[in-house]
């Protein structure tokens, strides 16, 4: 593969995972989020783990409680085209959520 075709396909990559984490971000906000402190107010996760290229989401619709699983997980591998089915995800979610 050429270096052009390589250098624009990671430039690709590199944006969706930055609109999911804008994504999480837009969802959690920047502040601690747990239901005891914000009550029923979302409380998104996100984890890369660069060893394996893999972006992972969590979403607590109702904020994050101890030993209560997330009401949404996604986990894919950026090298797969799921990363836009995350992201479409994370965009309803958004708006459902109305944060």
């Amino acid at each position: 593969m050429k270096k052009r075709l390589k250098r624009k396909i990671e430039k690709r990559r590199r944006a969706e995972v930055h609109r999911v984490l804008d994504l999480v971000l837009d969802i959690n906000g920047l502040g601690k989020r747990q239901e005891k402190l914000t009550e029923n107010l979302p409380t998104a996760f996100f984890r890369f783990s660069g060893h394996v290229a893999n972006v992972s989401v969590e979403v607590c619709e109702k904020g994050w409680r101890a030993n209560v699983s997330a009401d949404y997980t996604s986990d894919t591998y950026i090298d797969q085209n799921n990363l836009i089915q995350m992201i479409n995800d994370l965009e309803v979610m958004k708006r459902v959520l109305s944060v």
